[in-house]
């Protein structure tokens, strides 16, 4: 095997994170531009979120997901109330067509038309479209971006970070995972404990038949084309993971209140899910935090605002303040938040009750 330096391996990680932050912010300038929103802020004033959907006509929760994204590329300029304006010279490059400057109209998305399109929908109602709606190429991209993650990662290196579990699921116990895509955890799980049986529920039917194909030679795991929602009640299960799905949910609370009602008194539930704080200015530590807004509004907020009256998190929504609000008020007592230092991007909780 080749040696491979740890500083360099990071160094070009980096830069290649930075190129795929570089498309998925290209399309949100498209959206800027096709939707006029660059141009309702020209002149230079600062708005909110809400003086800016009065001003379009469009989703005030959409267009705060594409202003806090816009701010963090350094597109528009936000104070810390939570105001934005467009500086002069980005209304030269992003609103003035008769400029040499005039740069927006090179932006056309890079993203399958379609897509571009539930979200343009989603700027005027307010409503994405399901997982399952974002369609076959999408499930795909989740299995070979997060493999080793939901997979040998969390086997190697979570579990153990929870005090006795991987000596309980040894022993054999009952798992159940929300969220469960296309069933890599399922796999992974059922195979390193042989002596518990793992279920998944997922309710997207392009995951669900991904994992079935995944999972089927398996007799201790299984997997139902359900929500979060539908675990089963009755103190089941030994172990419930939530692995980077809670921002993507419409009700996070209704499955919190089903996890709580389906786990064991001496369960625990596992919850992974995005590195990031509930204020504004922490997060600009991030580098890739202009991505995450991007991939919010083309992924994670479609998803979580699929449904009237959704909670609508979007990618940075299940910050550690939210989740302990979210988990205590459907009844846990027992909150702990832990870090891995193989694992910079995410934020794990182990949730007793």
């Amino acid at each position: 095997m080749r040696s491979i330096d740890p500083d360099l391996l990071k160094e070009y990680t980096l830069r290649i994170w930075h190129y795929k932050q570089g498309e998925v912010v290209s399309l949100m300038v498209h959206l800027g531009d096709r939707l006029g929103l660059y141009r309702a802020m020209a002149g230079g004033r600062e708005m909110t979120s809400g003086e800016l959907a009065e001003r379009t006509g469009l989703s005030e929760r959409w267009l705060r997901e594409w202003l806090l994204g816009q701010a963090a590329a350094g597109l528009v300029e936000r104070t810390p109330e939570d105001r934005f304006s467009l500086g002069a010279e980005g209304e030269e490059v992003l609103v003035n067509d008769d400029s040499l400057a005039f740069s927006a109209g090179a932006f056309i998305g890079g993203f399958q038309p379609e897509r571009i399109e539930e979200m343009v929908d989603a700027f005027h109602t307010g409503i994405g479209v399901t997982y399952h709606q974002l369609g076959e190429p999408v499930a795909l991209q989740m299995d070979r971006m997060n493999g080793v993650w939901v997979g040998p990662f969390l086997v190697e290196q979570v579990l153990p970070g929870v005090d006795g579990l991987v000596e309980r699921l040894e022993a054999g116990g009952r798992v159940a995972e929300v969220g469960s895509g296309g069933g890599i955890t399922v796999r992974a799980l059922a195979e390193r404990f042989p002596a518990s049986t793992v279920v998944g529920y997922e309710p997207s039917g392009i995951a669900y038949s991904r994992a079935r194909r995944r999972i089927r030679d398996l007799p201790n795991a299984a997997i139902h084309q359900a929500r979060g929602e539908d675990l089963a009640d009755g103190s089941r299960y030994d172990l419930v993971l939530a692995l980077d799905c809670m921002h993507d949910v419409p009700f996070p609370d209704r499955i919190a209140a089903a996890v709580r009602r389906s786990l064991k008194d001496d369960g625990v539930w596992l919850i992974k899910d995005v590195h990031c704080s509930d204020v504004f200015e922490d997060n600009l530590k991030n580098p890739m935090l202009a991505m995450q807004y991007g991939y919010s509004l083309s992924a994670c907020l479609l998803s979580a605002a699929s449904e009237e009256g959704a909670a609508a998190l979007g990618t940075l929504g299940f910050h550690p303040v939210e989740a302990e609000r979210i988990v205590t008020e459907a009844g846990f007592t027992s909150f702990r938040k832990f870090r891995l230092k193989d694992d910079p991007t995410h934020n794990y909780y182990e949730v007793r009750p």
